[in-house]
């Protein structure tokens, strides 16, 4: 299929380079040239005549970029057409990727390349001018991020397709933009209304080298023009466009990835608090021999084998390649949305800010009797497909996630109803046997399952080990502090014990969960007022907002007064131990303890008070 260029030329030398520069880098798809002159522009005509398959169309001298593509535009009849400046240098291939690129997307109107020396998301910074070096850089995205684009809601007219249909629809550039800028933003934001969508074909990058003309001697003055035609698109649509596209919010589908075996207890459970807020199941099993498969076919039909090898993040990087939607969401078998998250999910979904790569959502993990969260922390639960975001680790895997990264209310439950089991332990030290070089990540979390399954010495030499490496996350060095701590204490080592906990705030500002737990070791030994010193900091701590670590809100909140509450009773301030109990009572009112020590201050004589000061 032929695709019409409409080249905007001004100059004499950059239309000669330009056109020169066309003919050798698109020889793999045919095209028809369509270069807008200025009516007076004769030297140019003149040598125009001399090329073949070129077709020449004229506007008054004086017009703008908006009103120059629309007049070459009119003289189109490819259903796909590309509107370029003569400053644009472009690379082997181009033509093709972008025409890839738009017939990939069927409701895109408008598709960029990626470019040196522009600004937005387009912008790929290139140190060397050299052509050669152009062209290796080229040739090398072209291979790397072959077939890959970006959804964005702005792509700049100085190299761009459109698709003729939608851009008529549109109604063309607004031609009240005067010389240039403003009628590409104002082109992107009609279309994003009308429910287009635009794209950057990452695979294909040009080059911007504006070398003649007033804007190339004196920059400044393009500044100017911008303020310009910024006020003229204000007293169009009433706010700053360029803004709006910046923080523009779209629905999204979203594709939800799991990897099950033998999950019939809580598959249903899981799926049914789902339904109706993902668009695509997809189901990875291991080798279930219960009836997991058939309570996943109640769902949906996208449900695969995959033989498992040991391997966590192998079976999830496997569901994500299944994947086919804007986002991937993922959980497990015991995870559920209850229904005001799963609300609030939807309205997520709905409204979500074009440029985020990634939503982190909090997880609880633990409750107590009265259902209140005990322990939680942040995940990056939805992220972009097309940013290729892959699972690290055989076992305890992670997910690298970088980028634009949104903080969202919704919470993933988590309620277990299978029983601590030694897989992961057995998967740790099976790698052990077989000599495999554990990095810090694998020897934190080798230590954990050591701790969880009580095995204090050896899980307190992998928290020596790890905490001796030096590319370790400073949150998992806080929490193997503690935890080593703990398994000091259990070895009977209580002023080790305090040491370790103590070293934790070497690494960053005190955390409640290390005070407090300083403050037991202390209430061990009765002494209560250095216990209490100890709690009364963790009280004083402000809790962080977006916790990535796990997080006891028990140490946050309630803990540390009715902890408080017991030292100043021991110390004979009864008066102060009934107040922190109220504080306590604030977070846990029908918690046993707090109604105890409310009859026992009460039958001193001292009444309850709701002061929390």
């Amino acid at each position: 299929m032929i695709t019409d260029i409409v080249l905007l030329a001004q100059h004499f030398e950059a239309m000669q380079e330009c056109i020169l520069n066309l003919r050798l880098s698109t020889t793999e798809h045919p095209y028809h040239l369509i270069v807008v002159l200025e009516e007076d522009s004769l030297r140019m005509s003149q040598w125009l005549e001399q090329n073949r398959n070129v077709t020449v169309v004229f506007c008054k001298p004086g017009t703008s970029v908006a009103a120059a593509y629309n007049i070459g535009v009119a003289a189109a009849s490819s259903p796909h057409l590309v509107c370029m400046r003569e400053y644009m240098y472009v690379t082997d291939g181009w033509l093709g990727r972008l025409s890839d690129c738009m017939e990939r997307h069927k409701l895109a109107a408008v598709v960029g390349p990626v470019s040196s020396g522009i600004s937005g998301v387009q912008n790929t910074p290139i140190i060397s001018e050299n052509p050669r070096v152009m062209q290796s850089y080229s040739e090398s995205i072209g291979i790397m991020r072959e077939s890959r684009s970006k959804r964005v809601t702005r792509v700049l007219s100085h190299l761009v397709m459109l698709r003729k249909s939608a851009f008529d629809q549109l109604g063309g550039f607004d031609e009240r933009f005067e010389e240039e800028s403003c009628e590409d933003d104002d082109l992107c934001y009609r279309a994003l209304q009308e429910g287009y969508e635009l794209y950057v074909a990452e695979d294909c990058f040009v080059r911007y080298e504006r070398k003649y003309g007033k804007y190339a001697d004196d920059p400044s003055l393009y500044d100017e023009q911008i303020s310009t035609n910024s006020r003229k698109s204000f007293e169009k649509w009433g706010l700053d466009i360029t803004l709006a596209l910046h923080s523009w919010k779209w629905a999204v589908s979203v594709s939800l990835c799991m990897i099950v075996k033998n999950e019939e207890e809580t598959l249903e459970r899981c799926l049914s608090s789902v339904q109706g807020c993902v668009d695509e199941i997809i189901i990875i099993d291991t080798g279930s021999t219960d009836r997991t498969k058939e309570i996943a076919r109640q769902f949906t039909d996208r449900i695969y084998d995959f033989d498992w090898i040991d391997d966590f993040s192998a079976a999830r990087n496997f569901a994500f390649q299944k994947a086919k939607k804007d986002y991937i969401l993922w959980l497990d078998a015991d995870d559920i949305l209850l229904p005001g998250d799963a609300d609030r999910f939807l309205v997520l979904k709905q409204s979500l800010p074009w440029h985020t790569d990634a939503v982190s959502m909090v997880y609880n993990l633990a409750f107590d009797e009265f259902g209140h969260v005990t322990v939680s922390l942040r995940r990056n639960r939805l992220v972009k497909r097309e940013r290729g975001f892959r699972w690290i680790g055989v076992v305890h895997e992670y997910l690298e996630v970088f980028g634009a990264i949104e903080y969202a209310d919704v919470c993933v439950t988590h309620d277990r109803k299978h029983t601590q089991t030694s897989r992961n332990l057995h998967l740790y030290e099976k790698k052990e046997k077989e000599g495999k070089k554990f990095s810090s990540r694998d020897l934190y979390y080798y230590a954990n399952e050591l701790f969880d399954h009580q095995q204090w010495a050896r899980s307190l030499r992998k928290y020596e080990q790890f905490l001796e490496q030096k590319d370790s996350w400073i949150e998992d060095i806080i929490n193997a502090c503690g935890r080593a701590a703990d398994c000091l204490h259990k070895l009977g080592n209580l002023m080790e014990a305090k040491a370790k906990a103590l070293l934790s705030f070497a690494y960053q500002l005190p955390r409640a969960e290390n005070c407090c737990r300083l403050g037991y070791y202390h209430m061990e030994e009765s002494d209560y007022a250095s216990a209490a010193y100890w709690y009364q900091m963790a009280a004083s701590l402000e809790k962080p907002q977006h916790p990535q670590a796990l997080m006891q809100h028990a140490c946050w909140t309630w803990l540390p007064h009715i902890q408080l509450s017991v030292c100043y009773n021991k110390l004979e301030q009864n008066e102060r131990a009934n107040h922190h109990n109220e504080i306590a009572a604030t977070f846990i009112p029908e918690d046993s303890r707090i109604l105890s020590n409310r009859a026992f201050f009460q039958g001193l004589g001292i009444g309850a008070s709701a002061s929390t000061t």
